[in-house]
């Protein structure tokens, strides 16, 4: 499920990650020579090679000098405990890599496009342990699949991100809590969580286990590409708290403002907590407490209630409103080093939903410190997915949709058993998004109220540009609103959409269905009408602002390289229709055309 609870996610929040210099190799220990740095790499889905080009920005194993060796493993300067890791890379055809986490705990970086069973080796998997001792066919054990295949084709770029914990070791140097990976997401797809590491992987740098170490990425297998290195290291000391004064008030509320009241109670906590207050509802409580900085930077104050309240330091408002206790309200602030006045406020003058209070401050390069109790503030309540399946024939599902930060309300969501599903803008003849994987999540839809009324994809997704795809030479982009949606027709199962577009003066009909590889989308644009497509009519491929990578005469990559699109070999042109953006078109000629959305 692609929402993700935000409880469980405080150490992933409002993250200012620190990127590693890719300019030079200097960020790494004595790199072998396969290692370079580039300026931009390219692949077709069916190369086994990495094209790469010079300049910076790009760390990639080149595979120039010949037969890898051990030696080509390449070791970050810097050595990590606790670490949030985030990273693109690109693989070719058959592509295998790894990245270790202290040089021990192995995430693979594999092809496993389109595959159906997945295991330890696969993209994302963690490796499995060895073992020699346990006898010839046993000696591998422990190793984790992803919980779903999230990997894109060979030639994009994919993204990895991994929360993990360093083992913990006593005084003595014994260990007394095993490593574990809080989260691994691919390409936005949770693939593992809370998945606790009995001992090292295969290929660990060493077998004893430590607090600290580099990171290693494999470079004896084949080519890989990264770039986007980001990470964030927990090991700054963050604020304490001091012992907190309350005082507790009753009575009718609705604004955290104490005015004249009196307290009916006073008294001492060591952390924040609600359950002192005897009532359900109509009052008001004020915490009051030192907050020791212990060095001058920016803090950030996660809240959550139920009711209203507001979250002051030093007398400044930080966080304030009314709102329900799943709900995050965040601040940041710079405080020096020393003492500081905290002070909470906390009012609920309504009788239903759940009493709860938290307070967390997050500092950069540490962990979120809960300044309450860990009972004050509740789990989120489970919700059950309700989940749409595609599993024996196409199925369509009407819903509201979010399209680049818009509500899109005239959306069909079409999911095919072959896994590839997309989202049609019915008002504007417009592809909005494809996925791979399972098809839709519709929880928002039918869940309490409904109110959203919108639903998600479940795989890996690629975001479209939501625009007609067709134009004239004298346009930037065809004016969708033009187009008059006549319903759609069903050829195996599948919709054809059908319209009227005034500036061609045809009808058209949009058939989308899996290519015959089902490695992707394939779209077929028809013109039914008695009037000929006029001669200066144009598809227009894709929109970009990233750019287009023109991968050979018939392939380009789009959006930075997150997706491919293909088609039949007719000339086409590269575009700049306006500042910054570029198009690849190709002209009609005929009656159709036709080209393939690869991920």
């Amino acid at each position: 499920m692609r929402n993700i609870l935000l409880l469980t996610l405080l150490s992933w929040t409002c993250l200012a990650q620190q990127q590693v210099n890719l300019t030079n190799l200097a960020a790494f220990q004595h790199p072998s020579n396969n290692w370079t740095i580039e300026g931009a790499v390219q692949s077709a889905y069916s190369d086994t090679t990495l094209q790469v080009a010079t300049g910076q920005g790009i760390l990639v194993n080149t595979l120039r000098n010949g037969k890898y060796k051990r030696s080509d493993d390449l070791t970050f300067a810097f050595s990590h405990g606790d670490i949030h890791l985030m990273f693109d890379f690109m693989l070719p055809k058959k592509g295998n890599s790894g990245v270790y986490l202290q040089g021990r705990y192995e995430v693979q970086l594999a092809d496993s496009w389109t595959k159906k069973q997945l295991n330890f080796g696969d993209c994302g998997g963690i490796y499995e342990r060895w073992d020699d001792a346990r006898g010839k066919g046993k000696e591998g054990y422990e190793g984790y699949a992803p919980m779903q295949n999230a990997s894109k084709a060979p030639g994009l770029w994919q993204h990895m991100e991994i929360d993990f914990q360093a083992p913990r070791f006593d005084a003595n140097g014994k260990k007394i809590q095993n490593a574990v990976f809080k989260k691994v997401i691919l390409n936005g797809i949770l693939i593992h969580e809370n998945l606790e590491m009995l001992g090292v992987t295969r290929g660990a740098v060493s077998l004893q286990e430590v607090a600290s170490a580099p990171i290693l990425v494999q470079g004896d297998h084949t080519q890989v590409a990264i770039k986007n290195i980001q990470y964030e290291t927990y090991d700054k000391p963050s604020v304490k708290m001091g012992s907190i004064k309350y005082d507790y008030y009753t009575g009718k509320f609705t604004e955290p403002i104490i005015g004249a009241a009196k307290p009916i109670e006073s008294g001492k906590l060591d952390k924040l907590t609600y359950k002192v207050i005897k009532a359900k509802n109509d009052y008001l409580i004020h915490y009051q407490a030192d907050l020791d900085v212990p060095e001058t930077d920016t803090y950030e104050f996660q809240s959550y209630w139920t009711g209203s309240g507001v979250v002051k330091v030093d007398g400044k408002e930080l966080n304030q409103g009314a709102h329900w206790y799943s709900e995050m309200v965040s601040s940041k602030t710079e405080l020096t080093a020393g003492k500081h006045k905290l002070e909470v406020i906390h009012v609920k003058d309504f009788p239903w939903g759940p009493q709860a209070l938290g307070l967390y401050v997050k500092r950069i390069g540490s962990h979120p410190v809960a300044l309450h109790e860990r009972t004050s503030l509740l789990d989120p309540e489970a919700v059950g997915m309700i989940e749409v399946k595609a599993n024996a024939e196409p199925v369509f599902q009407r819903s509201f949709a979010m399209h680049q930060g818009k509500k899109k309300t005239h959306v069909i969501h079409v999911g095919d058993p072959s896994g590839m599903h997309y989202s049609y803008d019915l008002k504007q003849g417009a592809m909005l998004q494809v996925w791979r994987g399972p098809f839709l999540n519709a929880t928002q839809m039918w869940e309490n109220r409904g109110e959203p009324q919108t639903s998600e994809p479940l795989g890996v997704t690629v975001t479209l540009d939501g625009k007609f795809p067709l134009v004239m030479d004298h346009q930037a982009q065809a004016d969708s609103t033009e187009l008059v949606y006549k319903g759609f027709r069903l050829k195996d199962g599948r919709p054809i959409f059908m319209y009227h577009w005034p500036a061609g003066n045809v009808m058209v009909e949009d058939f989308i269905r899996p290519n015959a590889a089902k490695t992707g989308l394939e779209r077929t644009l028809s013109f039914k009408s008695a009037t000929a497509m006029q001669s200066a009519s144009e598809l227009v491929l894709g929109n970009s602002y990233h750019g287009i990578s023109s991968v050979n005469a018939t392939l380009i990559g789009l959006q930075g390289q997150s997706y491919f699109v293909q088609w039949d070999g007719r000339q086409g042109a590269v575009l700049n229709p306006k500042q910054g953006l570029k198009q690849q078109r190709i002209p009609v000629q005929g009656n159709e055309v036709s080209y393939q959305l690869i991920w």
